[in-house]
């Protein structure tokens, strides 16, 4: 890990490297280098351009780690050897399937756009790997908040202006972050807001992931014994930024994870009568915001649900049996990613990437995801364990279970799409995977963020 190094040796400096990054994935659009070559997004840039460099310095260094930059490695040696492990067996299984496919199958060719796989692992590996190289302390969590909420606050005045094409934006100014279907804002039977994403079921799937930070702050973060007024209004635009994307899936993920940590908050607050306010005050909110939606809302919906006739539904179930077939003719080590012969249109990322890499591929996929929510419990039962419940959370804890509580909602979403491979998405998600692993030393006392006691439910 090179970040404790060169021109991000200091704290300071990775932090906002961090934000940038961050904000260039919720708020900026790709932008062409060369029609023979794909686009390209500034926090591509900032990542392997500020990695490339340290690498630089590094070597000009003689490749030695000064007594400082080993003890800062040393303090989080065990997240990094996770993460290392992980996207190792990733390109492993990538070089192996490449060669299963192409050369044992004689399927396909292998070219550029295959090595670009490649480099979508590289970035995600840099993206986790920087988060969770940083100490987070308080001012370091009030710096980071304050800008992804100046992004979220972006975003949603975007989506309404997109919603009401202020100034005929949707004209001039939609079209710079999605070249392909910016022209669903003016025409779609019914019109969707996609926000800064090329495809507004990944923007619902985006406010599902903030809303999965704001709702756990909601329920477990201190608020002094006051109901969080600001917080709540701030759940509701990010809920109807959601509807406003009409968008199904991330629909479905909304209710999963408020039925996830509802139960949840319930239980770890001992029934409080202040905790029942708060469920009962986001569930009556919900019902309004969804009730009070658009007909275009409830036309999508309808039509989503009626199985024999939707056009949406009959598409994905073509696209599966395609892929299935595919998936039954090399089930352990699967194709390759086979972009020049092969479709990338699958509707489903499971099925897409054991297509690719088989069935071994896909439980390392899983792997992927599943081992920071793994951790993610763990660590969060022995530190409640340790203090008893009714406690707020540290901002650590809250890291640790925004991710715990958001990942089946994605687990959903990646049934009828997927998120590991748009690159302006998963690299938001990636910054909150690293972020839940940087939690993880919160435990084993590197950050000493204490608990407090949460005065409203005492």
């Amino acid at each position: 890990m090179f970040w404790n190094n060169g021109i991000t040796r200091r704290n300071d400096t990775r932090l906002f490297i961090l934000a940038m990054t961050m904000l260039s994935a919720m708020i900026l659009p790709s932008f062409p280098i060369h029609p023979s070559l794909p686009n390209i997004r500034l926090d591509e840039l900032l990542l392997f351009g500020t990695f490339g460099l340290n690498i630089l310095l590094f070597a000009a260094k003689g490749f030695r780690f000064s007594p400082e930059e080993k003890q800062q490695l040393l303090k989080r040696k065990q997240e990094h050897k996770w993460i290392l492990l992980i996207f190792i067996l990733l390109v492993f299984s990538y070089a192996i399937s490449n060669i299963y496919g192409v050369i044992i199958k004689g399927a396909g060719y292998y070219g550029l756009r295959d090595v670009m796989e490649l480099v979508t692992f590289c970035k995600y590996y840099l993206a986790v790997t920087l988060a969770l190289s940083i100490d987070l302390r308080t001012e370091e969590f009030d710096f980071l908040g304050k800008a992804f909420l100046g992004g979220l606050a972006f975003l949603i005045i975007f989506g309404w202006g997109q919603h009401f094409n202020v100034l005929n934006m949707n004209t001039w100014l939609s079209p710079y972050f999605d070249q392909q279907h910016w022209q669903l804002l003016l025409v779609g039977n019914p019109a969707r807001v996609q926000g800064t994403f090329d495809n507004p079921n990944f923007f619902g799937i985006f406010t599902v992931m903030t809303l999965a930070y704001l709702t756990v702050r909601y329920y477990f973060g201190e608020d002094h014994g006051k109901f969080t007024v600001l917080l709540f209004i701030l759940v509701g635009f990010v809920i109807k930024l959601e509807f406003l994307t009409i968008s199904r899936t991330a629909l479905a993920g909304i209710g999963l994870l408020f039925l996830i940590l509802s139960i949840w908050a319930f239980v770890y607050h001992r029934h409080n009568k202040k905790v029942l306010i708060k469920i009962a005050a986001l569930f009556v909110l919900t019902a309004v915001l969804f009730l009070t939606a658009s007909g275009d809302f409830f036309y999508r919906l309808q039509e989503g649900l009626d199985f024999s006739n939707s056009t949406s539904f009959q598409g994905h179930l073509d696209r599966w049996g395609k892929a299935i077939g595919s998936i039954w003719d090399s089930p352990v080590f699967g194709w390759g990613t086979q972009k020049y012969v092969m479709t990338t249109l699958v509707d489903n990322e499971y099925a897409l990437y054991a297509r690719r890499y088989g069935f071994f591929g896909l439980a390392l996929y899983l792997s992927f995801f599943l081992l920071p929510f793994i951790l993610g419990i763990r660590n969060l039962r022995a530190k409640i364990a340790a203090s008893g419940r009714g406690i707020a959370f540290s901002q650590p804890m809250q890291f640790m279970a925004a991710y715990a509580a958001v990942l089946p909602s994605i687990f959903v979403f990646n049934i009828m799409a997927g998120i590991f491979y748009n690159l302006q998405l998963m690299t938001f998600f990636a910054i909150c995977m690293g972020l839940a692993y940087n939690s993880f030393a919160e435990q084993r006392g590197i950050n000493d963020t204490s608990l407090r006691p949460l005065s409203s439910l005492e």
